[in-house]
């Protein structure tokens, strides 16, 4: 299967991504062309060899499209820590990318040696060289299958896949804890879209949104309010371990809400809750220019993704 992620630079790719964990460009609220806005993994985590699905929120500038045939591919080698960009270039020429297929959703596998090339797992040296160094966690104790989309005209996105690896060198009783306490993330949903005018909160539904050139509308986002270790569709608790304590840790996700749009503009491109807010909403406002999309993702800490889309008629 040949790769049809069409070539780009590292240093485009670099100015997407910016510097921390690399995640869909999406820091640009107003949508002027064909563009991939985010990427969903369905279960938003997943062990080596189990299936997940792939799915771009796609839009080729005024609206999603959920059929594009966009080019997928997974990374098979992690960037050289001397490397300034976010991915190895090899994963973009495709030297050291595997295919997955074409479409606005793929299914596919996890890599059996993801958690050896991008995980805790110490990776093998080539030969004549000695092993490699263990890949470093994210903020929530996290590893991640790297792979990039694109095509139909959208320049290529890196996006990523929770991988669920064991923890390496801890004590046996730690990681037996660890294995009987951690939930696998679950990808957030959203529970409700609504327009709020001072006390009157009204329900966005399929139909999108009416509003007059130049009104100010403000938007409310929420997610259900997570109870227990069940999981949930909005901010979970979960457990990491901290390496500075040798202890494991009770937490729970952030959520970050990323705001896109194909006509007018909203005053903050992202909001948020951090993990010792326990408020299950925000909200923020949009200036109507004319007929259009409202693109609305929801991103927890894990890694976890869910979006909508909003159509806009002027009256």
């Amino acid at each position: 299967m040949s790769r049809v992620v069409p070539p780009v630079t590292l240093t485009a790719v670099a100015l997407l991504f910016g510097a921390c964990r690399p995640e869909i460009d999406d820091d640009a609220s107003r949508v002027e062309g064909p563009r991939i806005l985010a990427v969903r993994a369905e279960p938003a985590e997943a062990r080596v060899n189990e299936k997940v699905v792939l799915t771009a929120l796609y839009t080729d500038g005024s609206k999603a499209v959920a059929d594009a045939p966009l080019g997928w591919s997974f990374c098979n080698a992690r960037k050289a820590l001397a490397e300034p960009d976010p991915i190895d270039p090899g994963c973009l020429s495709g030297s050291a990318a595997r295919a997955l297929g074409a479409g606005g959703s793929v299914p596919t596998t996890v890599p059996r040696d993801a958690c050896r090339a991008f995980g805790p797992d110490r990776p093998l040296g080539k030969p004549g060289e000695p092993a490699g160094r263990p890949a470093d966690p994210d903020s929530t104790g996290g590893f991640f299958q790297p792979g990039v989309v694109g095509g139909a005209g959208a320049s290529p996105a890196l996006f990523e896949v929770r991988v669920r690896c064991t923890l390496p060198s801890v004590p046996q009783q730690v990681s037996l804890d660890f294995e009987q306490r951690y939930r696998a993330n679950a990808n957030p949903e959203i529970a409700a879209v609504a327009r709020v005018s001072g006390a009157t909160v009204e329900a966005v539904g399929d139909d999108g949104l009416r509003a007059a050139r130049g009104e100010t509308i403000r938007l409310r986002v929420s997610w259900p309010d997570c109870v227990g270790d069940a999981p949930c569709g909005g901010a979970e608790r979960y457990v990491s371990y901290d390496p500075s304590t040798r202890a494991l840790v009770d937490r729970r996700e952030s959520i970050a809400v990323s705001w896109l749009t194909t006509s007018g503009s909203f005053v903050a491109p992202r909001t948020g809750r951090s993990e010792t807010d326990t408020t299950t909403s925000v909200e923020n406002d949009w200036v109507a220019a004319g007929a259009g999309s409202i693109f609305i993702v929801v991103r927890d800490a894990r890694g976890g993704v869910t979006f909508r889309t909003i159509p806009v008629q002027i009256r």
